[in-house]
């Protein structure tokens, strides 16, 4: 079905979350790209375009002249009509409370979102139309026509909607200004536009924030289901650490963790709502030095535990979102290489690769190290990057292997450029390739950083009178774009610690203490 999505600009992030379970029907909402006839054009180009309309109710949605003027043309032209209530307690009003709507007010869950699927499956079978609100279709004129408004008028209305914080009627405002052939001469409208559109998802977040929360606050209130509202609270808190009207943090800290639990159960409780972030125990044992043959080459590793799977898309992005995340100085102070190339580097790099659950990659070692440091102190465990052996050691086992699964190489089980793939994979791919100790992609999909640093000394350059001495870092396991003898156990390489590539990524390992 050809679906198209009214809402509040507020409510965006509701909107996408929406929109990505409905995968199967072609969708489409109004990004207010651009303002003034021609945008309205495309809206009612769209709204006739389309066999259903999904309108997303909520207190902005209904003070929004846009949404009601989409709500009456859908009806008007007998589209199929799903409201959706997103906002606890409202008062429908009489045009909408007649027609049968799916509440989402608690959340979107997989049974509400297969409510919402199944609604529209039925709609397309019997060919159901609502019935027109108008018995005779009226003209509709675009809510906000500013053609003959002069220049001087579009910047005061803009100015009072950006005090009042309309963020969307301003940014409507100052798109008609950039339509236009004169300007001022003296004000940055383009400028304007970014804060405007900033103001704009600052307040969608705060919107989005409310409502999660409220969410998981009706959790924690009742006995039954408290367990469940602190681990959201947990996840909850990685994203708006500061964000706790409730006190929920009181609650939580009364929560004391029993002494007979391990410290693995007690990793995996903490970051059990964090998709993909899972512990394995490595136990206590020896491992070879490089992985030669000679016996003698050995080191003893102290038990630990290590992530299963590398550090993802969704679980970094998370630091980079976080006001007190990747902007805090606080994580970069660990050395004076780290605290200079921050203050040189203030925005991270995009991964290359998207997708929530593919490795992150694009990383240096001194960012690696931040997330580390950010994260165990949300969760109160010693975080770190793996040493070498530890890596070494999780792959070996006590039998000495030399790749995950044993000492023949298997392309089936791993990410490598024997696959031809020449991209990364999502993280759980291969199950069969898994070490000794239930730990994936060990080796292929990216090469991973360790905490090891080496000195090498570089050659003299020219006029120099001494050589220079550099830091660097380990990276192992190889990668999707290594063939298979760089992923052998024994294989490293060391990297200048500001080194970023699509094809080096990083994960955690917990040392055995809680903060």
């Amino acid at each position: 079905m050809r679906i198209f999505v009214s809402y509040a600009r507020v409510d965006k992030p509701t909107c996408v979350q929406v929109v990505e379970k409905l995968d199967f029907h072609e969708v489409w909402y109004d990004q207010r790209l651009f303002a003034g006839q021609k945008w309205w054009k495309e809206i009612q180009n769209r709204l006739e375009w389309c066999e259903g309309f999904i309108y997303l109710i909520s207190a902005d949605s209904l003070d929004s002249e846009y949404c009601r003027r989409e709500f009456e043309i859908a009806s008007n032209q007998s589209k199929h009509i799903f409201p959706i209530l997103i906002e606890p307690d409202l008062s429908l009003p009489d045009i909408i409370s007649h027609i049968q709507y799916l509440d989402l007010s608690d959340g979107l869950t997989d049974e509400n979102a297969n409510k919402l699927l199944l609604a529209i499956d039925i709609a397309e079978q019997v060919g159901w139309r609502q019935p027109a609100v108008c018995a005779q279709p009226q003209p509709v004129i675009p809510p906000d026509d500013h053609e003959d408004s002069t220049v001087n008028q579009l910047i005061s209305e803009a100015a009072q909607a950006m005090e009042k914080g309309e963020y969307e009627r301003a940014i409507v405002l100052i798109d008609g200004i950039l339509a236009r052939n004169s300007r001022p001469r003296f004000i940055d409208v383009e400028k304007l536009a970014v804060e405007a559109r900033a103001a704009l998802e600052r307040q969608q977040m705060h919107v989005q924030m409310e409502r999660e929360y409220s969410q998981i606050v009706e959790l924690c209130r009742l006995p039954a289901t408290r367990s469940v509202g602190m681990d959201a609270f947990t996840a909850f808190r990685l994203s708006y650490p500061t964000y706790d009207p409730e006190n929920l943090g009181n609650i939580q800290s009364k929560l004391r963790v029993p002494e007979t639990k391990t410290l693995l159960t007690i990793a995996n409780e903490k970051t059990r709502r964090i998709p993909l972030m899972e512990w394995r125990e490595i136990p206590a044992g020896r491992v070879r030095v490089n992985g030669t043959s000679d016996g003698k080459a050995t080191r003893q590793v102290s038990s630990f535990l290590m992530a299963k799977y590398p550090v993802t898309n969704r679980q970094y992005m998370a630091f980079v979102k976080a006001p007190s995340g990747y902007a805090n100085p606080r994580w970069w102070d660990y050395s004076e290489e780290a605290r200079w190339w921050r203050a040189h580097n203030s925005e991270p790099r995009s991964s290359k690769y998207e997708g929530h659950d593919r490795p992150r990659e694009n990383v240096n070692w001194f960012e690696a190290r931040a997330f580390c440091l950010w994260l165990g102190d949300y969760l109160k465990l010693d975080l770190n990057l793996p040493t070498l052996q530890q890596r070494q050691r999780a792959i070996m086992g006590d039998d000495e292997r030399i790749y995950p699964w044993g000492n023949t190489f298997d392309q089936n089980r791993c990410n490598t450029r024997e696959n031809s793939l020449l991209m990364t994979t999502v993280v759980n791919r291969y199950p069969n390739g898994e070490s000794p100790y239930g730990v994936a992609d060990l080796a292929g999909n990216v090469w991973e950083w360790c905490a090891d640093i080496v000195t090498e000394e570089e050659p003299k350059q020219d006029n120099a009178t001494e050589s220079t001495i550099t830091r660097k870092a380990l990276v192992h396991g190889g990668a999707f774009v290594s063939p298979y003898d760089r992923c052998h156990v024994a294989t490293y390489y060391p990297l200048p610690q500001h080194t970023a590539f699509a094809s080096i990524g990083f994960r955690l390992v917990c040392n055995g203490q809680i903060i």
